[in-house]
């Protein structure tokens, strides 16, 4: 009998944790997010998750969670594309995830699997590219070519390559922030429209900015590993090969071929 208060005071705190929970606006918003994409409202659904990202207080795996959910219902609506750079943004977050075989669909098991496989490869490459050493005197790339494309080959005197690449470095990350911002104020737009049509409407503009961002920012990458990539081999151009023909002690022949 002693233990009754004990039990009581627990059972207490249990109910009002439950209590809470139930009330946590944040478990509420999943749960209708649940609801409307199992009920097949994959449009609603979809933006009620992008206005679930608004909350301040998300952690990774909310974020995560959301990103999965959109992902979901851009696939049900034939979005396919759209539906990879989503699963591309959760694996940002979360490189370890995976989705369950048996309780996910086939189709969004395969496009979650291809970007899964783009993503390892993509990481893969940009770290070969920049972080692996291709000199193999052990000679440091400039400072001056991991800030900027171009300006090390400017630096160094080859102003025509300096120029292009300075020039499309500058194009395409300039093109990147303004898409990102034209992207954003699109995104509120769509986000504060009621009706099906104007948000459908709303988010086709959104997508369009959405996926020039994307664009931009990857030919800017894409400019950057080039340019790295030339900085390295234009510091090895050179290939010193000597041809000592004569005996030793009178002059040689020198050979210098320049790649």
């Amino acid at each position: 009998m002693r233990r009754l208060p004990v039990q009581m005071i627990g059972l207490s705190l249990i109910c009002a944790s439950l209590s809470f929970a139930q009330h946590d606006p944040l478990r509420t918003a999943f749960q209708t997010i649940d609801s409307l994409y199992n009920s097949g409202s994959y449009l609603r659904a979809e933006v009620e998750a992008r206005r679930l990202l608004e909350y301040a207080n998300l952690n990774d795996t909310m974020y995560v969670e959301i990103h999965k959910y959109i992902a979901y219902a851009l696939i049900a609506q034939g979005k396919t594309d759209l539906g990879k750079e989503r699963f591309a943004m959760l694996l940002s977050l979360s490189p370890a995830y995976t989705l369950d075989p048996v309780l996910t669909s086939p189709k969004i098991l395969a496009v979650f699997n291809e970007a899964k496989r783009d993503f390892i490869s993509t990481k893969r490459s940009l770290q070969e590219a920049v972080f692996n050493p291709i000199n193999e005197h052990g000679s440091s790339v400039s400072y001056r070519s991991m800030i900027f494309p171009g300006w090390e080959q400017y630096y160094t005197g080859r102003k025509t390559s300096g120029i292009i690449f300075l020039s499309a470095g500058i194009l395409t990350l300039g093109s990147g922030l303004t898409f990102e911002i034209l992207r954003s104020s699109a995104r509120q737009d769509y986000l504060s429209e009621r009706t099906l049509a104007e948000i459908d409407n709303k988010y086709k503009i959104y997508n369009r900015y959405y996926r020039a961002e994307i664009a931009s920012f990857a030919a800017f990458v894409i400019t950057y590993i080039i340019s790295e990539i030339d900085v390295i081999t234009a510091s090895h151009s050179t290939v010193i090969l000597q041809s000592n023909l004569l005996p030793v002690g009178q002059s040689g022949i020198t050979i210098a071929l320049t790649f």
